[in-house]
């Protein structure tokens, strides 16, 4: 379906390839309009809690950062687009290795350096809101610790800017170069280390490389970063919860939700 609805949107905006193909599914199925050098994002989950014009804050973002990221498409409107009530963005295709821990670190500081005079509008980061959304739409005991988890944690107030918003490991190639801006927001410069600790924090993965990845960064408040956790793991927990109205689950969800309510 989703290869369907980016082809047939891409064609109608004049763009000519052979086939659309899905080169990776999760939260959006990422379709490659072969042989153009064009990915279309097409969402799985967003267009359930988010309006249209959040993506537009990611793509505006993504053409400001120029050579430190994957930047939107030229070669048709980028969007967002809304076709069959699902979000559709076309970035350039682009492949490479992922970055090391200690190169993902120091990107990240360049990233926020570069993205911190950007002024389009962006989102905020809180996921308060959006998990409380998706409690409505999932009920049950999930849904009963996501507002539990809403009503109990509150972020730091810290200077805010623009900040990529799920800042892994997966998100930066080798060379520094960022992508993925679904969830680019304006928010404290620590909640994208938060994200990028994520699986040392919650699940005991990674130590070392994340560590790395800490140091490579330079100066930053950790008491801030640890503040941050508990929205970072309320925000993925709400997303995979909400995957289970397309008929998916997961154990991380699943664990996730176990760290909330014993946190």
């Amino acid at each position: 379906m989703e290869s369907a609805l980016a082809a047939a949107l891409a064609r109608r905006l004049g763009l000519a390839f052979e086939a659309a193909v899905v080169i990776g599914t999760g939260t959006n199925v990422l379709v490659h309009l072969r042989p153009a050098p064009v990915v279309a994002r097409v969402t799985r989950l967003a267009h359930m809690v988010r309006p249209v014009d959040t993506l537009a804050g990611g793509v505006g973002l993504g053409k400001h950062l120029a050579h430190r990221a994957v930047p939107p498409s030229d070669l048709l409107e980028p969007g967002p687009h809304t076709e069959s009530g699902r979000y559709i963005t076309f970035w350039k295709y682009r492949t490479g290795a992922a970055a090391s821990p200690s190169e993902a670190g120091a990107a990240l500081r360049a990233f926020h350096d570069a993205a911190k005079p950007y002024r389009g509008a962006l989102r905020i980061f809180d996921p308060r809101p959006e998990a409380l959304r998706v409690a409505d739409l999932i009920g049950g005991e999930s849904a009963d610790i996501l507002r539990d988890a809403a009503a109990r944690f509150a972020p730091p107030v810290k200077p805010q800017q623009a900040i990529h918003g799920d800042a892994h490991f997966e998100s930066v190639l080798a060379g520094g170069v960022w992508q993925d801006f679904d969830e680019a927001c304006v928010g404290p410069r620590e909640w994208d280390l938060a994200c990028m600790i994520h699986r040392w924090s919650v699940f005991g993965e990674l130590e070392r490389e994340m560590d790395d990845a800490l140091a490579a960064y330079g100066p930053h408040d950790r008491q801030v970063v640890d503040a941050l956790q508990p929205l970072v793991v309320l925000g993925i927990a709400a997303w995979g919860s909400l995957a289970s109205l397309i008929g998916e689950t997961s154990g991380r969800t699943s664990a996730r939700l176990e760290w909330l309510r014993r946190h």
